[in-house]
């Protein structure tokens, strides 16, 4: 007789396999570590981050854990979650089409409604950020969270979702965990770059996985992703293959800003012309003041400190904060502009002694294109005390039209880039000196750039150009 008659057949193994929920030998080999990575973190964690590059089958991974924790917990729920519905749905249906091909009958059903799935006693739903999906999910019982793609997911939708929504869903959970399966956001002031990802970290948690470990690409596959991306240093291929969280300056208002040569520590400039600059936000938006002046020898718009103020600040406390800024510097201020409704400005004026004038809003889009010339010439630089202004320069956004900026619960409605924007329009750049006083001036701010070191520092990070080049130049009003 032969013996080998009484060996499991590989259809064999497979039915055990599924009847003990592990499923592990369905997925491509670059898979098996963060499988087996996730499968064994400490029960005390409860938020994991899985960074990976796009094509690496983190879709389908993120399905295929679904089912199995479905088969090994029957009477939970499962959500599978994405930045809208209708993106998960896509992303879960097609990976759940290709894993349940060879499930024992009947173990895997699809409801009526497209974002719904019964696998054994239990169920995997679909959900998105957006507010709506999220609020659909309410009620249940969840065993584990899968969290896909955060990169399009709107940042206050996020929030709210996983504060109000999926997190209380994992209170009775016996093995509690949100599981992100993502690429980087676009903004780096997202709250899963945030929040998120420094929490995975602080229990050794956070993992990334590059297009490099992707084992199933081919030399010409791997090089066709470069080239559909526009080359290995542009932003594209650097968030989507190499897992960096970088700013994509596609979406953001101000690409031009550089943070590492727009922020810097700087004195008073000499003679500069200095107003203070409002974008008042009422009873929805935030009011964002700027310090600001212009240094007409650097032609240089210099942003020396800010307030910010949330929606319903009562105007007394903004003036009286306004005019401990003014008196803060020892430095006279020329003008004072806020984009205010009319009757605001009365009661600023009349209530409050705080005059203030109108500032220009014609041609939206020219004074954003105004800022972002003024900034790709290096010719703003901001005190790094302004920590608001520069996140919102940094993050900033559009909505999807492009006819406004977007609101957010971090940045509200673009404020402080509002303000500054009507910084530099209204900034005074007529020549503070008169006749040979400004001969006299850069003689002796030549004078004292040799003979001080760190007068040379501050000037040399308001005028990148000072010193050598700067001497050269002044020789000419000699």
């Amino acid at each position: 007789m032969d013996e080998t008659q009484n060996l499991p057949t590989f259809g064999d193994i497979k039915r055990f396999m599924w009847t003990r929920g592990d499923l592990s030998w369905k997925l491509w080999p670059q898979q098996i570590p963060i499988h087996k990575t996730i499968r064994n973190l400490p029960r005390h964690i409860q938020t994991a981050v899985v960074l990976c590059a796009r094509q690496f089958g983190k879709s389908y991974l993120g399905t295929l854990m679904a089912v199995e924790d479905a088969i090994q917990y029957p009477g939970f729920t499962i959500p599978i979650v994405g930045p809208t519905i209708k993106q998960t749905v896509d992303i879960v249906n097609q990976s759940m089409r290709i894993i349940q091909a060879d499930a024992p009958h009947d173990l895997i059903r699809r409801s009526k409604s497209e974002s719904r799935w019964y696998v054994g006693e239990s169920e995997i739903i679909v959900g998105g950020f957006d507010v709506r999906t999220a609020t659909r999910q309410r009620g249940k019982r969840a065993l584990k969270i899968y969290i896909e793609e955060v990169m399009d997911a709107n940042p206050d939708d996020y929030l709210e979702a996983l504060r109000s929504d999926l997190g209380p869903m994992l209170t009775h959970s016996p093995s509690p965990m949100m599981v992100f399966l993502t690429t980087p956001p676009r903004v780096p002031d997202h709250p899963f770059i945030t929040d998120t990802i420094p929490e995975a970290k602080l229990f050794g948690a956070f993992f990334k996985h590059t297009i490099d470990e992707n084992d199933q690409l081919s030399p010409d596959q791997y090089e066709a992703c470069v080239r559909r991306c526009g080359g290995r240093d542009t932003i594209e291929f650097r968030r989507e293959y190499l897992c960096e969280i970088v700013r994509d300056t596609s979406i953001v208002i101000v690409p031009a800003f550089d943070s590492k040569r727009d922020v810097v520590e700087i004195d008073h400039p000499h003679e500069a012309k200095w107003q203070v600059v409002s974008d008042w936000g009422g009873v929805r938006d935030l009011t964002v003041s700027l310090l600001m002046g212009y240094d007409y020898i650097s032609d240089m718009d210099v942003v020396l400190d800010e307030r910010v103020f949330s929606a319903n600040t009562p105007t007394e406390i903004i003036c009286r904060e306004l005019f401990g800024l003014e008196r803060l510097y020892p430095i006279p201020i020329s003008g004072r502009y806020a984009d205010t409704p009319g009757q605001v400005s009365v009661d600023l004026t009349q209530t409050h002694g705080y005059m203030v004038q109108p500032v220009k809003k014609e041609d939206w889009q020219a004074a954003i294109n105004y800022m972002n010339v003024r900034f790709s010439q290096r010719k703003v630089k901001i005190h790094p005390r302004c920590k608001f202004l520069v996140q919102s320069l940094e993050s900033g956004t559009f909505n999807k039209l492009r006819t406004d900026f977007e609101r957010t619960q971090t940045l509200g409605h673009c404020d402080a880039i509002a303000a500054l924007m009507y910084g530099l329009r209204t900034q005074d750049k007529a020549n503070p000196y008169h006749d040979n006083e400004m001969a006299r001036q850069l003689s002796n701010q030549v004078s004292w750039q040799r003979s001080d070191p760190a007068m040379v520092s501050v000037s040399k990070s308001i005028n990148p150009i000072a010193g050598r080049y700067q001497r050269k130049q002044f020789g000419r009003f000699g």
